[in-house]
């Protein structure tokens, strides 16, 4: 009898994430026997659990707050993850436990669902956080101008240093008419009506992303469809991601309908 395959994410708390039911109904769709649960793992046991529990899955989401302290027990990590510096997945090969991110490819996917052709393209990221990283890190490899805006200068400077890329103390009007995406990579908007960017530095040509997804139209959202900006919801970075992971897990390229249907249900 063939053994059920199994998939976990771990976090703390982890009672939001929508992993599991976007993994099983890529499991529906494409026929595979296995099980997607979530595992609520505090930060203290997070050693014990990838010594004890980790052999028993097939593959391992991972999620917030272990995305960086992680590293530390894979054997190897993908460029990718090095030079963002978390891990969101782990999966075998030849024996070892290697950690990769795929939030930078979902990123990437969710943009270019918007504007395909990102090279020399005018990027501003709002924020300098982990999300920031995986973003900036996708952007860089699409061959994007990227500057960052952050609250705390210097935290701007140390990541616009490390990827290369500019960063800037305040954001005039006058720049406006040269941006082609904007990104927020804050938790501004998050469960609140609030925006980390004044409606007025919105411009009709613009592609606005919010990688918050609760709520999906969150106020930055909002108000640039108003002043006809072309959006992007959080739900598609989220979407993609998985279905990099699914590729990795199962060898599918998932179409994004089954896990975009998921996620509404």
């Amino acid at each position: 009898m063939k053994k059920m395959k199994r998939f976990c994410v771990i976090g703390y708390p982890i009672n939001h994430s929508k992993s599991p039911s976007l993994h099983e109904a890529g499991f529906q769709e494409m026929g595979i026997e296995a099980e997607f649960e979530a595992v609520q793992v505090k930060a203290e046991d997070l050693e014990d659990w990838m010594k004890n529990e980790f052999p028993k899955y097939d593959g391992v989401a991972v999620t917030i707050p272990h995305k960086e302290k992680i590293r530390q027990f894979v054997d190897e990590e993908t460029p990718a993850a090095k030079s963002i510096g978390a891990i969101n997945t782990l999966y075998r090969e030849n024996g070892k436990v290697i950690g990769t991110n795929t939030d930078c490819m979902g990123a990437l996917k969710a943009i270019q669902s918007e504007l395909l052709d990102l090279k020399e393209k005018n990027v501003l990221i709002l924020g300098a956080g982990g999300a920031s990283r995986a973003v900036i890190f996708a952007l860089k490899t699409a061959e994007a101008n990227v500057v960052i805006l952050n609250r705390t200068l210097e935290k701007a400077a140390q990541l616009a240093d490390e990827f290369e890329v500019n960063f800037i103390e305040e954001l005039g009007v006058s720049e406006v008419d040269h941006l082609d995406l904007i990104v927020n990579a804050t938790s501004v908007g998050l469960k609140a009506w609030n925006t980390p960017l004044d409606a007025k530095f919105l411009s009709p040509h613009q592609v606005v992303f919010d990688m918050v997804y609760d709520p999906l139209e969150t106020r930055l959202l909002a108000e640039a469809d108003e002043v006809g900006c072309r959006i992007i919801t959080g739900d598609k970075m989220l979407v993609f991601q998985a279905i990099e992971q699914f590729k990795l897990w199962h060898g599918i390229e998932l179409e994004s309908q089954v896990m975009e249907n998921a996620f509404f249900a």
